[in-house]
């Protein structure tokens, strides 16, 4: 927005030419700035993000006497509350992650054949050099280009997996090399050429994502005092860590889900979770796999067919599960324009799956 490099930006900051830093997810967690003193929270928050976001103001930068001030227009005070509360006063890891449980993800990084054992073992020779010609970085650049090139064949769901089974296997393996004495050449040299490779993963909407900005106009804003808090965190420290095979929504996924489900709220006076109501949305996509006739549409059409199949079969899937969630099917049930928008999200994913 100003033009400043993003390795300049810190010392940038540092100086009294700016005091305001809007940020992202990645200096949400990654700013250190001993100075800061204000924020203003405008996502959801939960758990270690909560904490990590909201301590970048827990610095103390000499001689200052620095007094620190959130507002959060997001999160309710008990959910930060709870979020603090495994690391208030200790922390206790129940669970750990083994050597057998990385190798378990790495095959799932391996099934999807992108990757080449000598493309990799180029790239770190190039890697650990001290000084690379320009020549010597192209090179680099086409090694990871080329298993880039093989991602991009996939579908666009199919590349969020992939997505996000490489950000698996670099989050263990990074946990396992430092909570642990786990040593393996091969396995670092894969971490290292996945770190670069999975930076340059570009995964589009395929033309079905929506902007709801220009929809609202916000004006005539009077503050309301709706309580006081001022109670002790009761310290839970044992937090448990997600096993390496557990599976997870990409980011890009939840995104478009908790926008639909935000824009469905904000135009009926709802209230749904998000979290609930995504859920409520997968159950529908694990109702849709297991019908016989999609799967048959779906190994005998091309996508664009299996389409008007699978938007028919999505009336019996919201019925199949509606005593479960009454009232997030019941409004989706009668609106056909908010049912399509929501389930389009998976009907990729859906055809791939009953194809194979």
């Amino acid at each position: 927005m100003n033009g400043i490099k993003e390795e300049d930006l810190p010392e940038v900051f540092d100086s009294n030419s700016y005091q305001v830093l809007l940020v992202a997810n990645k200096y949400q967690t990654g700013f250190d700035q001993p100075k800061l003193c204000a924020m203003y929270v405008d996502k959801r928050l939960r758990g270690v993000n909560a904490v990590q976001t909201v301590s970048r103001l827990n610095r103390i930068c000499a001689p200052y006497d620095k007094k620190t001030f959130v507002l959060d227009f997001k999160n309710e005070y008990e959910d930060i509350q709870a979020s603090f509360a495994p690391f208030y006063t200790e922390t206790i890891l129940n669970e750990t992650i083994t050597p057998s449980d990385i190798r378990t993800v790495e095959a799932q990084v391996d099934q999807y054949n992108f990757l080449d054992i000598d493309d990799i073992e180029e790239f770190n020779g190039y890697l650990y050099q001290d000084k690379r010609t320009s020549k010597e970085k192209a090179r680099m650049w086409a090694l990871l280009d080329k298993s880039l090139r093989i991602i991009n064949r996939h579908p666009e769901l199919e590349k969020l997996e992939i997505r996000a089974t490489i950000k698996r296997f670099l989050r263990f393996y990074s946990f396992l090399i430092q909570a642990t004495c786990f040593e393996s050449e091969d396995l670092h040299k894969k971490y290292n050429f996945l770190s670069y490779l999975v930076k340059e993963i570009e995964v589009g909407s395929g033309g079905n994502d929506f902007d709801i900005a220009d929809k609202i106009t916000a004006s005539n804003f009077r503050q309301k005092k709706t309580g006081e808090n001022t109670h002790e965190i009761e310290s839970r420290p044992e937090v448990s860590l997600p096993t390496p095979n557990e599976v997870f929504m990409d980011e890009a996924v939840k995104k478009k889900l908790s926008e639909i489900i935000d824009e469905i709220n904000a135009a009926y006076n709802k209230n749904f979770d998000v979290d609930v109501a995504s859920k409520s949305a997968l159950q529908m996509r694990d109702i849709l796999l297991k019908n016989g006739h999609l799967r048959d549409s779906a190994r005998n059409n091309s996508l664009k067919d299996f389409r008007f199949a699978y938007f028919d079969a999505v009336q019996d899937a919201l019925i199949a599960g509606y005593e479960q969630n009454q009232d997030f099917f019941a409004l989706l049930l009668d609106n056909g324009e908010k049912k399509r928008e929501l389930m389009q999200v998976f009907l990729e994913d859906v055809y791939r799956n009953l194809r194979t």
